[in-house]
């Protein structure tokens, strides 16, 4: 029996993961594609949805379809790293009668070399590595050279394509309650059981509260600036909860009067003070306790020098969210997508060069920051 394996931590399930099996049994001839939810994610620093509430959104979304098995051998072997070399070894066993294929995306391909054991996963059995995005290229010669490094490797590139759907920008549209976005990615059995459960809706009351506090208009830049932190968080390897809050306080005092003496803030511009006031509202109003998270707000309007992480990321997607219209924010955003650096050190400048050529109030952070990431490298 042919039989394909596409691992995951289907947090949550969604539709390309069914589209992927669909495509493998359509033109490789599989008879069957196992899912195997991952139990203890060994590269996952961020929260997980609990493993049963995984594995029966799995179910679900994959009943209709009697070729496709959701399978528990990583839940069975419990052990403390679910490194793939050790799952595909154990699969090889249970499925001893069985040609298996592993199937993965091309972006996990792009960091084969990265894994635990890379060698030992190459030699264990075949790899269909299917192309997210515009990646075939790079896709197929990065498998090509992993072939002539690892003996016994058997690795390919698909004859089909998915589209990129993160799971990040799901769990979003979740938090928010918009199942009209969701049911476009989530399978709807799937998606009922979602909203049943009341899964991801850890920030419900926090949402709810910015809703009704902005403007429709900020609420929707603030949504949007979300959308575009969480769905490329993992460029700066942010976890989904930084990036989320961040994201959504960072405009939370825009419409209100400052909280201190205008004269008391470090800086002479009133459109900068809500950045620190959006900082003391997080902790003092909203709990956040992470620094990190306090000191991404603070900063997300100068930037500053040495910004961390999710500094960089919450500065950028303020700035080249989707509802953004400005001279130059496409091939920004297109930017963003290939090099989140290369493109936060581009928009700094960018926004720089601007407020000079406009004769705008430039911020001492803003010099300072410019300085640092474009002078003093």
């Amino acid at each position: 029996m042919k039989t394909a394996v596409l691992g995951g931590t289907f947090d949550p399930v969604h539709s390309e993961h069914i589209a992927i099996a669909l495509n493998a049994k359509e033109r490789y001839g599989f008879d069957r594609v196992i899912l195997e939810p991952t139990f203890n994610p060994p590269h996952k620093h961020c929260r997980i949805t609990p493993y049963e509430e995984r594995l029966t959104m799995l179910r679900l979304a994959s009943e209709e379809y009697p070729f496709i098995e959701v399978d528990e051998t990583e839940k069975e072997m419990a052990l403390e790293h679910a490194y793939s070399y050790l799952v595909l070894a154990e699969l090889k066993k249970k499925f001893a009668g069985d040609e298996l294929t592993y199937l993965i995306g091309s972006d996990s391909l792009m960091k084969f070399t990265e894994w635990r054991n890379p060698d030992k996963v190459a030699a264990l059995i075949p790899i269909l590595a299917v192309p997210r995005g515009d990646v075939r290229e790079e896709a197929e010669a990065e498998a090509k050279r992993l072939n002539s490094v690892y003996a016994g490797a058997k690795i390919s590139v698909t004859d089909f394509e998915c589209e990129e759907v993160s799971s990040s920008v799901i769990k979003l549209y979740l938090e928010l309650k918009d199942y009209v976005k969701a049911a476009r990615f989530v399978p709807e059995k799937a998606l009922r059981y979602i909203e049943s459960k009341g899964l991801y809706s850890l920030y419900a009351p926090l949402t709810e509260r910015l809703r009704s506090e902005m403007s429709e208009r900020l609420f929707a830049h603030t949504v949007r600036t979300a959308e575009f932190a969480v769905g490329h968080a993992w460029s700066y390897d942010v976890d989904f909860d930084s990036a989320f809050l961040a994201a959504m306080l960072h405009d939370s005092r825009k419409q209100c009067p400052p909280l201190h003496p205008v004269e008391s803030y470090d800086t002479d511009s009133k459109e900068v003070i809500h950045q620190y006031d959006g900082a003391e509202a997080a902790s003092g109003v909203y709990g956040v306790k992470d620094e990190r998270i306090i000191d991404a707000i603070r900063y997300h309007t100068t930037a500053k020098p040495d910004m961390s992480a999710l500094g960089k990321l919450i500065f950028i997607a303020d700035k080249l969210e989707s509802g953004r219209s400005y001279e130059g924010v496409e091939e920004l955003r297109a930017l963003a997508d290939k090099d989140i650096e290369a493109c936060f050190r581009a928009l700094l400048r960018h926004n720089y060069e601007y407020l000079m050529r406009s004769g705008a109030q430039i911020d001492p952070l803003t010099s300072r920051a410019y300085a640092w990431y474009n002078i003093a490298e």
